[in-house]
């Protein structure tokens, strides 16, 4: 007699693979944790434990866990591609399936956003900016120089990080062109650092003491 096993077998086989909540309806993406509390701590991690500053863009499967015994803190996270979750201020563990664009993503408990909050990259990171050095006084000098000593005359546009040192009560150091205005006080002496982005166009140092302490120099466009 012919056996109809493998027939009776199927129909459970195909409840199996449909049924919602089945194995198969399991976190879609790449697992993260983030956690919020014990005190003022927020943190996202991979799965090694290790604080996420930069992902590949793709799924992701986020969980969030609230260690805040008070229940007095959330996770929430927003960024590009539309990206704006929020977990609600209580013990349950939730899981998020969420798709990371390129950019940056900011997270925050929305009860202490200035205590507990951070962020990290997707996709490949900018460039550092480059370095240059300013510097006016002690007597009547200023100047702008590239990281290796040599005086600016042209840059590439784009992201800078100036340290300057202002080394006089008489002068001060004055960067402006387009888009840029920055500068230390006549009667400041001291050290700033300014990260900012020079965009092509002429752009000057000077004192405003006296105004014929002045270097130029020229950005083109970035390539």
């Amino acid at each position: 007699m012919p056996s109809f096993r493998p027939l009776l077998l199927l129909p459970l086989v195909l409840a199996a693979v449909l049924v919602p909540g089945s194995a198969n309806s399991a976190a879609k993406g790449i697992a993260l944790t983030a956690t919020v509390g014990p005190g003022f701590t927020i943190r996202l991690v991979d799965a090694n434990n290790n604080p996420v500053r930069q992902l590949d863009a793709g799924d992701y499967s986020i969980t969030i866990k609230n260690l805040s015994p008070a229940q007095e803190h959330n996770f929430h996270l927003s960024g590009p591609g539309g990206v704006n979750k929020a977990s609600a201020f209580d013990n349950t563990t939730v899981t998020w399936d969420v798709t990371l664009v390129n950019g940056t993503y900011n997270y925050k408990c929305d009860a202490h956003p200035t205590l507990m909050k951070g962020s990290f990259h997707v996709g490949p990171l900018p460039p550092a900016p480059k370095k240059l050095n300013g510097k006016v006084g002690p007597k009547r000098i200023i100047w702008l120089k590239t990281a290796s000593g040599a005086a600016v005359k042209t840059l590439k546009a784009g992201a800078y990080k100036i340290a300057v040192r202002d080394a006089t009560k008489t002068d001060n150091f004055h960067l402006i062109g387009p888009g840029v205005n920055k500068k230390t006080g006549v009667k400041f002496r001291g050290g700033v650092t300014w990260t900012l982005k020079l965009k092509a166009g002429k752009h000057t140092v000077r004192s405003d003491a006296h105004k014929k302490l002045r270097r130029t120099f020229r950005v083109t466009p970035a390539a």
